[in-house]
């Protein structure tokens, strides 16, 4: 398909990089909306309008975010336009000047001097902005699903995540399982065994609101909220909690190979919207006879937690690590040594967490 004759937007600099961010922001609530796709998300604490070009974008979210019941009117403080260049009227997106040089800490702090937060994706290219005072944010595409693929699971993302942040919340890069709205977080690096013991405890009768991101609330006490429905899982990690991949029908492999599915569908009783968080796990893949719980220091957990969580959520930084840091030390932390029989991790994970939450009340 070809595109209509579009002005060429100069390359972008740091010098030129806030000036660029407000122009696409201007732009973006300049757009006539007749033609555009308006749709309202209720998430945890937050009412998000989304303007799309495109109809495969919105479906995506609407299939994917986690929509949250609320007695009050829906009253979207947070606008985000999510716009690409086959549209008539929206410019292609501007690219990084080669040669220029580019840190992800000075682009942060370069937007953030300005009180922007964003994220540029060189490969396509594709630039996200947002104005956490105006609750404003813009996704320029060259074409309709030109996101970053990680993305394709959880879409509006980084939105999400600023959006939370200007509120004192932090959307984290964890997964979660309780019992009767109570439990723990479950953090640790690639291949930790986090989703897979996730997965397994939904499975076998425990709870979770996310198996990759949730929503953090840190007020009196901490609560987890879920954000999207997508769980992800490797094929040989289906197959050892006793699933099929090719049953499993509403699964699709992302970019690094894994399958994504929706929990609320594989699991409906066990994926729940809220839980109250009581502990921090770090799972380690041990291939043991039994599955073993043993304390950790609030070092060891902050250093599973926070790297992850503030490296793949721009943005305030410094401030990730303090909430992150704070969660860390208000909370008891456990390393969990996995067995290879997922029902019987899951048994000792749910005694656990009774256990814990009984004495913790």
């Amino acid at each position: 398909m070809s595109l209509p004759e579009r002005r060429a937007a100069p390359d972008v600099t740091p010098g030129r990089l806030l000036a660029y961010a407000d122009d696409r922001i201007a732009a973006a609530l300049a757009f006539a909306k007749g033609g555009l796709i308006r749709r309202d998300f209720r998430l945890a604490h937050l009412d998000m309008t989304t303007w799309f070009t495109s109809a495969e974008l919105a479906e995506l979210a609407e299939a994917v975010l986690v929509q949250h019941e609320s007695a009050r009117p829906f009253s979207a403080a947070t606008q985000i336009y999510a716009l690409d260049a086959h549209a008539g009227g929206w410019d292609m997106p501007a690219r990084w000047q080669d040669g220029a040089g580019f840190s992800s800490r000075e682009f942060e702090r370069i937007l953030a001097a300005g009180g922007r937060r964003g994220f540029y994706h060189h490969d396509a290219p594709s630039w996200q902005f947002f104005d956490p005072a105006a609750g404003i944010g813009v996704h320029t595409l060259p074409a309709p699903l030109d996101i970053p693929p990680w993305e394709l699971g959880s879409p509006l993302r980084l939105f999400i995540h600023w959006a939370q942040a200007a509120a004192g919340r932090r959307l984290t890069h964890a997964a979660t399982l309780g019992l009767n709205g109570q439990g723990a977080l479950i953090v640790g690096a690639s291949k930790s065994g986090k989703s897979g013991t996730t997965l397994a405890g939904i499975l076998n009768g425990l709870e979770s609101v996310g198996d990759d991101y949730v929503a953090l609330d840190q007020s009196a006490s901490l609560v987890a909220y879920s954000v999207f429905k997508t769980f992800k899982q490797d094929l040989d990690g289906l197959r050892r909690v006793g699933l099929d991949p090719a049953q499993t029908t509403s699964a699709r492999l992302n970019w690094r190979g894994k399958a994504e599915f929706d929990a609320s569908r594989l699991a409906p009783r066990s994926f729940v919207n809220r839980m109250e968080i009581q502990a921090i796990l770090l799972p380690r893949i041990a291939h043991a006879r039994r599955t073993r719980i043993e304390p950790a220091t609030p070092s060891e957990a902050a250093l599973a937690l926070a790297p992850s969580a503030v490296l793949q959520l721009p943005g305030d930084e410094s401030e990730g690590f303090r909430f992150f840091t704070s969660v860390a030390k208000r909370l008891p932390a456990f390393r969990v040594w996995l067995s290879e029989d997922a029902v019987e991790t899951s048994d000792v994970i749910g005694s656990f967490l009774h256990k814990e939450v009984r004495h913790r009340r």
